[in-house]
């Protein structure tokens, strides 16, 4: 019973960010052939202000691509009922940008013949539909997995939370009480409240001689779901996913940036989070971000340094902006991408004479992943029908070969 509860919290707050209605019938790609359908031609990629390739937080938008485009007639993601295509995992974590547009790419000619079965006119994307899509599936793991409200309720004892904290009528009454923290429907709310009352918590806690409570696996999510279901405050507040570039800013205001690097850039203090929080969803980060509070007290005393608190929804912000961090894609190697753009035989078609290498060298020379990607998707149509004349077979290629392939077109 518990446990239905828990899954039931759990896939109330995805509803909450991913339930919205399915696009109408104006958006690009996304309708049935009709008679005379006008013939395709390669969109070339929208300007992006940024060269970077930033993770845009918003489900919503992502969804609306997702839904739009058709994706979701053969790919379910929340959804029980089987359909044609691979269901999209929620617990699996699928890499950057490239390495999720990689599985688009290689699906490539199994989604065309389905499509083509199912009277369905392949997608096109523009470079920020496609990015609000990949942005999607690349944040399909970050809300984790749903908690367990009796292992949460163990927790509670287990780490003496009671010892001065209430919940549901139970434990004491001269801390703060934990039935206002079951209004709010984000373990989010739950870490930012306990990281402004550490240092406080911590004092007292070293003054009573009590542990200090650490937490691993899924533990924070655990906590989440006995508050939810023990609290007395009936009233729900539901908090989106949090803003990544709001995040950013509060890497820096809060003095983060100072201590911990972001791949090499920052201070060298304490670890290069870049690397530290790969595949990390917000449990994790939650449990990370916790566990940190007791060694970061310690140095931000010998500093004198006054401890961050945070507020509305900055810590909500700054766990996405921390997840957000592995979706850009580093550099490639232009050594290995010469030769991976032999051997899948692209230089056959696109090297075939100095005017063509001319081409293609200028329209990918100042691009970013994004905009070779989109160019990469929309150039399929062309592309199929002359390696189908030629015998070509389809030229699979992972995230990091396709990294390659671009830095060895843009050394050119």
């Amino acid at each position: 019973m518990h446990k239905k509860k828990a899954f039931g919290v759990a896939f109330l707050i995805i509803g909450m960010l991913l339930c919205i209605a399915v696009a109408g019938p104006g958006c690009e790609g996304g309708g049935k052939k009709g008679a005379g359908v006008p013939g395709r031609s390669v969109a070339k990629p929208e300007q992006v202000q940024a060269q970077r390739v930033s993770l845009v937080s918003d489900l919503v938008e992502g969804r609306k691509i997702f839904e739009a485009k058709n994706c979701s007639q053969c790919h379910s993601i929340f959804e029980r009922e089987r359909k044609a295509g691979p269901k999209l995992k929620t617990s699996r974590f699928y890499g950057s940008f490239l390495d999720i547009f990689s599985l688009l790419w290689n699906h490539a000619p199994a989604m065309a013949v389905h499509m083509r079965k199912e009277v369905l006119e392949r997608p096109q994307f523009s470079a920020t539909e496609l990015n609000h899509l990949v942005s999607f599936l690349y944040m399909l793991p970050y809300l984790g997995q749903p908690g367990d409200p009796r292992r949460g309720e163990a927790l509670l004892n287990e780490k003496a939370c009671f010892s001065c904290h209430s919940l549901g009528g139970r434990g004491k009454k001269d801390g703060i009480s934990l039935d206002s923290l079951a209004v709010f429907q984000s373990q989010v709310v739950l870490l930012q409240r306990m990281w402004n009352h550490g240092p406080m918590m911590l004092s007292r806690m070293a003054a009573t001689r009590t542990r200090i409570p650490t937490f691993s696996g899924n533990d924070f999510m655990d906590l989440f779901a006995a508050l939810t279901e023990q609290g007395k405050e009936r009233r729900k507040v539901f908090l989106g996913v949090g803003n990544a570039a709001n995040g950013q800013k509060m890497f820096t205001e809060k003095g983060c940036i100072r201590c911990h690097p972001i791949f090499g850039k920052g201070g060298k203090e304490a670890p290069d989070l870049g690397k530290a929080v790969s595949q990390s969803n917000v449990t994790v980060l939650s449990t990370r971000l916790w566990n940190h509070v007791a060694g970061m007290r310690e140095k931000f005393q010998q500093k004198k340094l006054e401890w961050p608190n945070f507020s509305e929804t900055e810590m909500n912000d700054l766990i996405v902006f921390l997840y957000s961090l592995n979706y850009e894609d580093k550099p490639g190697v232009p050594g290995k991408g010469e030769s991976v753009f032999t051997r899948k035989k692209c230089a056959d078609c696109h090297f075939k004479t100095a005017a063509d290498k001319q081409k293609i060298v200028g329209e990918i020379k100042s691009v970013n992943s994004l905009q070779f990607a989109t160019l990469l998707w929309n150039h399929i149509p062309s592309m199929e029908a002359s390696m189908v004349i030629h015998a070509v077979p389809w030229p699979e290629m992972s995230g990091q070969e396709l990294r390659d392939v671009l830095a060895y077109l843009q050394s050119q």
